[in-house]
């Protein structure tokens, strides 16, 4: 009779901050592909796939016992606390958080706006918050002035998830001071900007107040684990 065993090895992490947002945006993908499916043993495998970064084909060989301790000690993962990480290094690049979210610009509030609700788009949204470090020291730093292009926002999909649930949950937190003083702040900006564009959707938001308002909402549930 063949021996079937097979060996290898399995990195299974321990916190968000060794799993990346690429592979917390598959799972949710896969989530959404599979709601309501009866067979909930491929989303359990796809769940170790995907976060231990292995196949499927390799997950088949694991033991019961040893697939449910995986499955154990990444849920402990997604337990953990994630509060607001100001600077982080991906790569060789030291990325800060936007040191002034008080004093985005127009197109910096829309990106932001626009995309921090959906998983699907957050890495837009992160591109913005989080930029490379021009000069540092100590606790203050300067950050790179705001060039969004599609290549920097694929690069931000492998940022530590923790990084991107601490900047997300930031963003509700803030409330309605921040909802205020920004609205009172574009009411400023429409006066001088001569994009039609931009004042339009500027105006829409100031006036139905459902901009950050109803962004701060939705962040209110994290997609559950």
């Amino acid at each position: 009779m063949a021996d079937t065993t097979v060996d290898f090895k399995l990195r299974v992490p321990t916190t968000m901050e060794s799993i990346s947002l690429s592979q917390y945006q598959r799972y949710l993908d896969i989530l959404s592909k599979n709601e309501g499916a009866e067979d909930s043993d491929f989303v359990s495998m796809k769940f170790v796939e995907i976060f231990c970064n292995t196949s499927l084909d390799a997950i088949q060989h694991v033991h019961f016992s040893v697939f449910d301790e995986i499955g154990k000690i990444l849920n402990k993962a997604f337990k953990e606390e994630t509060p607001l990480v100001r600077h982080f290094k991906m790569g060789d690049v030291e990325l800060g958080f936007m040191p002034n979210i008080s004093k985005m610009s127009i197109g910096e509030y829309i990106d932001i706006e626009q995309n921090i609700g959906d998983f699907k788009t957050i890495h837009k949204a992160m591109a913005v918050l989080f930029r490379p470090i021009k000069k540092k020291k100590g606790d203050r730093y300067t950050i790179k002035k705001y060039n969004p292009t599609d290549s920097v926002a694929e690069a931000m999909k492998e940022m530590p998830l923790n990084v991107v649930l601490g900047a997300r949950v930031f963003f509700y937190h803030l409330g309605n001071d921040l909802l205020l003083h920004t609205l009172s702040y574009f009411r400023q900006e429409i006066k001088k900007t001569k994009d039609k564009e931009i004042i339009q959707k500027l105006q829409h938001l100031v006036e139905s107040g459902d901009g950050i308002h109803q962004s701060m909402l939705s962040l209110k549930e994290l997609p559950k684990i």
